[in-house]
């Protein structure tokens, strides 16, 4: 019974959990080892699949990424940001091209919108679950995501992207 619950949010939240994780490290080997190694934790925790999983394992993630920056000072915040993501990881989880022009577009925003916008379009956290999940107050969380749809478009209007 337990195996049968982990391989189904395993199957209905992989792709968020990786997405996220992504966005985070910018690599695509090191997405998909933080997203692994969220759902080993699960599977040595898990006592209740309910709604606050996924909130959960998003903050497993980031503290796994936060956990390997600190072990690791060749990695540095600074450095991440220079960090391309390389073309297959975008060709594996975003399939169409205007979904990677938009991916490509969200990424070169500051890490603080590319975080707030993950987490709520990709990864489905409600504006206030993104809030507390970030740290952050509603109204915090209300103007960043204006000010991140805001320069978003204008990225994408200067790529030729049509709104």
């Amino acid at each position: 019974m337990r195996d049968d619950i982990l391989t189904e949010l395993f199957e209905k939240y992989y792709h968020r959990v990786y997405l996220y994780a992504l966005s985070l490290c910018k690599e695509k080997a090191w997405a998909e080892d933080i997203a692994s190694e969220a759902f080993e934790k699960a599977m040595l925790t898990l006592e209740d699949e309910g709604n606050g999983f996924l909130y959960w394992l998003l903050r497993v993630c980031k503290n796994l990424f936060l956990d390997e920056v600190r072990k690791n000072r060749r990695r540095q915040a600074e450095e991440l940001t220079e960090i391309a993501v390389p073309e297959d990881a975008l060709a594996t989880a975003l399939r169409k091209e205007e979904n990677r022009r938009l991916y490509h577009a969200i990424e070169a925003l500051p890490q603080r919108y590319v975080e707030l916008l993950t987490l709520h379009y990709f990864a489905g956290l409600s504006l206030k679950q993104a809030a507390d999940f970030l740290g952050i107050s509603y109204g915090a969380a209300k103007t960043a995501l204006f000010r991140a749809r805001v320069q978003l478009k204008k990225r994408l209007e200067g790529d030729g992207y049509d709104l």
